[in-house]
């Protein structure tokens, strides 16, 4: 966190005219958050006393989107330009004798550490006296405004350009459109994020004008009206130039995703796990892996997602909000969501496991069976072309392929339960709501209507009838026909 008094302004009005959408641009997501999520992740990290988020277009749709206890809205009815952006929300922060961090909704891939060093650089720059919020005794170096996050861009085309002094301070920023050939070669840009000296910018926003062919108010201006009071901006010129990458269009999006992809690959590797083609695998930030946990390529891991020691996920899978054990192996081609899988279990190829399904230790789903609100139980096979809905199967029972659970009967779900080391034929429908006992078997191809006791045998089926001859005389049948 940072110790000394600080507001944060998340400028988050703009409609994001190059996305082509309605929808506003900071929620377009990435890895599956508005990408706005990531900015007040980093802003949190750094604890500002106060944190406002300035809105514009459809506000109501982006207010209800952002999950931040604690933050404060501030209506741009009309979007102007930063500057005036950073205006609606002056009145938050009129007698506020400490700092303003402004931080733009589109860089999700700003770092809460990066924040964090940059109120340090502006603390030993302004050598306030004390060294936290109980004995902060005021502003010591009156010269310094405040300071602006930059970095060098292999390609720096499009952003604004850092003019400065002999001693590091900023003259001006210069827009890609009003750059000169020289200023055009300059590789150290504007990041958009700013750190000023509360009372000094409330001043210096007031006198903010919009003479320029687009009539916008740029918060670039507030550093020149700033430094001709004598007060001084500097930049913090940080090594990582992909932390400021900002998003203005569907490509920028999918490049600030793939960066962010490799971050957290990059950490989980290097916390333990093997990535098999990492480039084609997808990893979301709530996701949490454990050493030994072998992922191979095409993966998705979505959601709150937990796997656990030893793991083995094949190519293809797609894992959401789940819970994987140790040791479990997650053949090629499956999908889970919203379940567990417990130690030791195999699933797949090409299963479906979802909806709070739970498969028991040493439980083995294999290809084409699907599992939905069921409780499996420990050692249990059901290892081809089944659907358990709506079930609960004790331990050590086997289902045979092609096994269903009839579980709705037009109006309402009803459950099936299987005690242990039941065995059940293949091609069995179980009609629900139904109780197989323990030890009990069903027949291969019957359907199951009434409770079975334990260790009884059901069958329900046609007897067979045989016909001698009969494709002979089928054959004879036609042929008089011609």
């Amino acid at each position: 966190m940072i110790d000394f008094p600080l507001v944060a302004v998340v400028l988050a009005a703009g409609k994001g005219t190059r996305f082509k959408s309605e929808k506003p641009k900071v929620l377009h997501t990435v890895l599956g958050k508005p990408m706005i999520w990531y900015t007040l992740y980093s802003v949190r990290w750094i604890k500002p006393q106060k944190t406002l988020i300035v809105v514009g277009h459809k506000k109501e749709e982006v207010i209800n989107a952002i999950d931040c206890d604690g933050c404060q809205f501030v209506y741009q009815e009309q979007q102007l330009g930063t500057g005036h952006a950073v205006y609606t929300a002056r009145e938050h922060f009129k007698d506020f004798d400490g700092y303003v961090l402004i931080v733009n909704g589109d860089t999700p891939l700003i770092r809460g550490e990066t924040l964090h060093n940059a109120g340090e650089f502006l603390k030993a720059l302004v050598r306030y006296e004390g060294a936290n919020l109980e004995n902060y005794r005021g502003y010591r170096n009156k010269s310094v405004a405040g300071i602006v996050i930059t970095a060098r861009l292999p390609s720096p085309y499009g952003y604004g350009r850092i003019i400065k002094d002999k001693d590091h301070r900023v003259v001006k920023i210069v827009e890609e459109k009003d750059a000169t050939p020289e200023e055009k070669q300059i590789n150290e840009v504007n990041s958009g994020i700013y750190i000023f000296y509360a009372p000094y910018l409330y001043q210096a926003l007031e006198k903010l004008e919009n003479n320029n062919a687009q009539k916008e108010y740029y918060l670039t201006d507030v550093i020149d009206i700033l430094r001709q009071e004598g007060k001084y901006t500097y930049t913090l010129e940080i090594p990582d130039y992909t932390e400021i990458l900002g998003v203005n269009d569907r490509l920028q999006l999918a490049g600030v995703e793939n960066i962010l992809k490799e971050r957290y690959i990059t950490f989980w590797a290097l916390n333990g796990t093997t990535f098999h083609n990492p480039q084609s695998i997808w990893i979301e930030f709530d996701v949490d892996l454990s050493k030994d946990v072998e992922i191979y390529q095409n993966v998705m891991l979505q959601g709150k997602t937990f796997i656990d020691e030893g793991t083995v996920i094949e190519a293809n899978c797609i894992i959401k909000n789940s819970k994987i054990g140790k040791n479990v192996r997650i053949l090629a081609n499956s999908y889970i969501e919203d379940s567990e899988i417990k130690d030791g279990a195999v699933v797949g190829p090409f299963a479906r496991i979802r909806n709070n399904a739970v498969i028991g230790e040493e439980a083995v789903i294999g290809n084409f069976v699907e599992i939905k609100n069921s409780i499996i139980g420990k050692r249990t096979n059901a290892r081809h072309l089944t659907y358990l809905g709506d079930a609960e199967i004790g331990e050590d029972v086997n289902i045979g392929a092609g096994t269903i659970t009839c579980n709705y009967d037009g109006f309402k779900k009803h459950k099936t339960i299987i005690k242990d080391r039941a065995f059940i034929g293949s091609d069995t429908m179980l009609v629900a709501p139904v109780v197989i006992g323990e030890e009990a078997i069903t027949g291969s191809g019957s359907v199951i209507t009434k409770d079975v006791p334990d260790k009884a045998l059901a069958i329900e089926r046609n007897q067979q009838k045989i016909i001698e001859n009969y494709a002979e005389k089928r054959k004879k049948k036609y042929e008089k026909k011609d």
